[in-house]
């Protein structure tokens, strides 16, 4: 089993596709699997994939975008019909307290329909969580300890969303990083340093203009507006390939995938970043596994 392992969940941007879920990833180690984002599609690809939502130790939450979080219903009911005993676990930014409580609010009638029919087949504990609001800069600070991965956070520049953060997963030494949603700043930097496999958020700006383009052509300016606002506080590939490099990552894995491309575009994807990034590189893809020996 490797030391450390990397399940891709969703990979796709904000607008929906059908070939790229939203954003979520678990990593495991020895017996221990943690979930990092809860976006739209997590928790059926959490079935396709082996790993259930009762086998989920913990949930990092890297902000509080809805196509990062709107699965978090559907994963507190799985996790509890599936046999659950205990709260959930979920760590994230300021906000993440109110968020898990509506999520459990605009449940609450399921939940007594559940236990009216039910009864004692499910645990009292229902869809409860033990949530955890994180606090951390550019330095990475450890938050966490789920069984042997050590978590630290980091803060990252997804403004004008404030706090946002990605986490380092560390199991001996052995790292995983997630970038969360970000430009190029020093806390990925920082975050980064001698990471086995850093997932990044990324978006060919190039791509995405010719995208914004034919949206404007077709009549729907708006999307295309909204999509060029989000040239601002997304990672470019190839920003995302000089963090790598700088930081001395080993495996650069690109989700968070804008536009959310087919498997036909990616040499256009990454064209140029061989000659920046000289590790290996990866364009991820949905239930996409990488394993750290």
């Amino acid at each position: 089993m490797p030391t450390l392992e990397l399940i891709l969940l969703g990979t796709g941007s904000p607008i929906h596709q059908p070939h790229r879920s939203g954003n979520a990833q678990i990593i495991r180690g020895g017996e221990i699997n943690v979930l990092i984002d809860v976006g739209w599609g997590a928790t059926v690809r959490m079935f396709q994939c082996g790993v259930g939502p009762p086998q989920i130790d913990a949930v990092f939450v890297t902000h509080l975008h809805s196509d990062h979080t709107t699965d978090f219903a559907d994963l507190l009911v799985m996790r509890w019909v599936g046999g659950i005993t205990k709260p959930l676990r979920v760590y994230g930014p300021e906000g993440t307290e109110s968020m898990i409580a509506g999520y459990r609010q605009a449940l609450e009638a399921d939940t007594r329909f559940r236990f009216a029919h039910h009864g004692e087949q499910l645990a009292p504990v229902g869809t409860e969580c033990d949530v955890t609001e994180i606090s951390a800069g550019q330095e990475p600070t450890e938050v966490a300890t789920i069984g042997e991965i050590t978590v630290k956070a980091f803060e990252v520049d997804h403004r004008p969303v404030m706090p946002a953060y990605g986490f380092r997963f560390e199991r001996g030494a052995k790292s995983i990083v997630i970038s969360g949603d970000t430009n190029a700043c020093p806390g990925l930097l920082n975050g980064a340093q001698g990471a086995d496999i850093l997932v990044a958020d990324s978006m060919n700006k190039k791509m995405m203009s010719a995208l914004e383009d034919n949206l404007r052509s077709s009549g729907r300016g708006l999307q295309a507006a909204l999509l060029g606002d989000a040239h601002t506080y997304h990672a470019d590939v190839k920003d995302a390939a000089e963090i790598a490099q700088q930081a001395g990552v080993k495996h650069l894995v690109l989700s968070h995938v804008m536009p959310s491309i087919l498997e036909e575009q990616i040499p256009q994807f990454t064209e140029g970043l061989d000659g920046i990034f000289k590790g290996e590189i990866s364009v991820g893809h949905d239930l996409a596994r990488y394993g750290i020996e």
